[in-house]
């Protein structure tokens, strides 16, 4: 039997963003910060340069609330960034792959510590095998290298990995890389790219899960 591996992406996948929709002010102010977040990571890997997760969050949230003439507490916002809750189904879903013996591990952007401690707090950190964060690479997602660097940190071929996500920009990195994906399209709701869509996303991680189990 061939040895398959699990990898779930962490911010707005395992661990949901609602508390700092209620810190900011609205889905909108959310959106206009972790949207700077990620195009700001982006930007650094495509021009060859890095700074950790914590530092760049603290730099475009900063940017974010000037542009939205807001006075909002950042330190607040970041403190709450460190305390998230898990969704609800994430220890069905793990319950799951435990099940079927599938290796299971975390994919980040976040840094290994701050990760760990999410983790830790939920009661997850014990049944994740490997966290694989972007700092060991220091490239962030979606480059192929980091789904590259994560399955060899897993222990198996990439087609013997999936990612599994809430945002389609992480999946088609993965796929990118070839990697199995899963997309849960409880956050974006609709594919946001002209290709590539799956053709049947998961509700929920639960679900995702069963799918995985599913592809053998």
């Amino acid at each position: 039997m061939k040895r398959t591996a699990v990898v779930f992406d962490v911010l707005g996948t395992l661990f949901h963003l609602t508390p700092l929709e209620e810190t900011l002010g609205g889905k909108a102010q959310l959106d206009a910060w972790f949207e700077r977040l990620l195009h700001s990571a982006v930007s650094l890997t495509l021009a060859g340069e890095w700074q950790p997760f914590d530092r760049l969050a603290e730099s475009t949230l900063r940017t974010a609330l000037a542009r939205m003439k807001s006075d909002v507490d950042a330190e607040a916002v970041l403190a709450e960034l460190q305390k998230l809750p898990p969704y609800p189904d994430a220890g069905p879903a793990f319950d799951l792959l435990e099940q079927a013996r599938v290796t299971v591990g975390v994919l980040t952007n976040g840094g290994e510590r701050a990760t760990r401690k999410l983790l830790e707090g939920a009661g997850l950190e014990e049944r994740v095998a490997d966290i694989v964060s972007v700092e060991e690479i220091e490239i962030y997602k979606p480059h192929p290298a980091v789904y590259r660097h994560a399955a060899e940190r897993m222990g198996v071929e990439p087609k013997n990995l999936t990612l599994i996500a809430a945002h389609a920009w992480d999946v088609a990195g993965a796929k990118a890389a070839g990697l199995d994906a899963v997309w849960i399209d409880r956050v974006e709701h609709e594919w946001p790219l002209p290709r590539g869509k799956p053709r049947k996303p998961a509700p929920d991680l639960e679900r995702a899960a069963q799918m995985v189990v599913a592809r053998g």
